[in-house]
């Protein structure tokens, strides 16, 4: 008899492995899956030599933050990630240089610690500056990363400034620069993204007076372009140098120029959505539900920026400035629309930049309402009566402390059935709680 033969079940077993049968062990054994591994897992691998397995642990902790935030897991290992991304940044594979920088870019906006995203912010800007990375600027996701992170991560308008003066100095050149003009549409309308959307972040008077000299000029001209979301750019940019009230931060031009040049742009958006039926630009925007070009158009005429809105979870969002407007488009073009949406349920930074609480449902769809602070008051009325400090009126004294006494403390005063009103209310509320299984978005 063979010694491995278990006496009571003909089975066997082979490193530990109960198996039925000989001829299924080779296949059992194939199909045998260990334990399922963890985020920590992944954050482990990243450590890892193989290129394969830092890909792998990269691509699983950019869904997870992205898709459920993870907020515990960012705040443990936040630094620790930074400084591992950036390494993958300088030295990984593509794959992994793009995974990284996103990562980066999706930490800043989740951490809450003001110090940490703060820190981020230095690093990737001080790595990024390097002449060796700096070309990896035009990469989309590197762009990205650099952005959000300062958005979130600056602590001043002059830190967001010497961004967008870096950006600047990608998107226009000048005569005098040595950087050639190859960029493709795409990058070139990245990179006027990521300018409006860190220009949205900074009041008009704080901007410099120097650094942004001709930007009307050249984003009029960008609104001939035959690329479509090129020209979308330009027209959003456009509208936020204008809502910022500062021409003469863009422009060398006097104010009655302004008025010339504000009126040459009105005729070029008009020309443009004349253009072949409107067809061309006149397209809605599914990340923001409006028409960058129109919506410009009308900005630009009436000088007012008309109100939108866009539905979330249920809940309408309403965009009443290009600002709002910039900012929601670049961080749902960030996180994806799955991503943002559960950023925008979950995430209190965003709660912060757009000023939007989400209303909590449970999984019949039925709203619980939790207040942060509740509380129960009762007035009693007493008349004023001349009290002199003698002592015949101790009786009176003794009655009025046991009548206020009833009134407050007695289990059937008004106060006491109230205060119970509403312990029971947040019982119920806390059962409930208990028994959701998932939000309702």
């Amino acid at each position: 008899m063979d010694k491995r033969r278990n006496s009571k079940g003909g089975q066997r077993s082979k490193r530990g492995i109960l198996l039925d049968h000989d001829d299924d062990a080779r296949g059992d054994l194939h199909n045998f899956q260990g334990p399922r591994k963890t985020l920590h897992d992944y954050f482990i691998d990243l450590s890892g030599k193989r290129a394969s397995v830092r890909e792998e642990a990269l691509s699983t902790i950019l869904k997870a933050l992205t898709l459920n935030i993870e907020q515990k897991f960012v705040e443990l290992n936040f630094v620790t990630l930074v400084y591992q991304c950036l390494h993958s940044i300088k030295k990984g594979s593509p794959t992994e240089m793009k995974q990284a920088a996103h990562i980066i870019g999706l930490l800043s906006m989740i951490t809450t610690s003001v110090e940490k995203v703060h820190e981020a912010y230095e690093d990737v800007l001080t790595a990024l500056s390097q002449g060796g990375l700096k070309p990896k600027l035009k990469t989309l996701e590197i762009l990205g990363c650099l952005t959000v992170v300062t958005f979130f991560g600056a602590s001043n308008s002059d830190e967001t400034e010497s961004v967008m003066k870096l950006l600047w100095d990608l998107i226009h050149p000048g005569t005098d620069s040595s950087i050639e003009r190859k960029d493709s549409p795409a990058v070139l309308t990245a990179m006027i993204s990521a300018w409006s959307f860190l220009l949205s972040t900074i009041d008009g008077w704080r901007l410099s007076h120097k650094n942004w000299q001709g930007a009307i000029t050249y984003f009029s001209i960008i609104l001939d372009s035959n690329d479509e979301a090129l020209c979308a750019a330009a027209c959003e940019a456009l509208a936020l140098v204008f809502e910022s009230n500062c021409l003469e931060k863009f422009t060398s031009a006097t104010k009655d120029s302004n008025k010339g040049l504000k009126d040459n742009i009105i005729k070029q958006l008009r020309s443009r959505l004349s253009e072949t039926g409107n067809e061309r630009i006149s397209s809605q925007d599914p990340r923001t539900g409006f028409n960058s070009a129109s919506a410009a158009l009308d900005f630009l005429e009436d000088e007012k920026c008309a109100n939108s809105h866009v539905t979330i979870g249920g809940q309408k969002l309403i965009l009443s400035t290009w600002s709002q407007k910039v900012q929601l488009k670049f961080l749902k073009h960030f996180l994806g629309n799955d991503g943002f949406v559960k950023h925008m349920m979950e995430n209190e930074n965003f709660h912060s930049v757009f000023d939007f609480l989400p209303e909590r449902r449970n999984a019949w769809g039925n709203v619980l309402y939790v207040p942060e602070r509740e509380e129960v008051t009762i007035s009693l009325f007493q008349p004023m009566v001349a009290r002199h400090n003698d002592c015949s009126l101790l009786p009176l004294l003794t009655r009025d402390k046991q009548l206020a006494k009833k009134k407050t403390m007695s289990p059937n005063s008004h106060l006491s059935k109230a205060r119970t009103q509403l312990l029971k209310k947040q019982r119920d509320l806390s059962l409930k709680e208990r028994e959701i299984d998932c939000f309702d978005y």
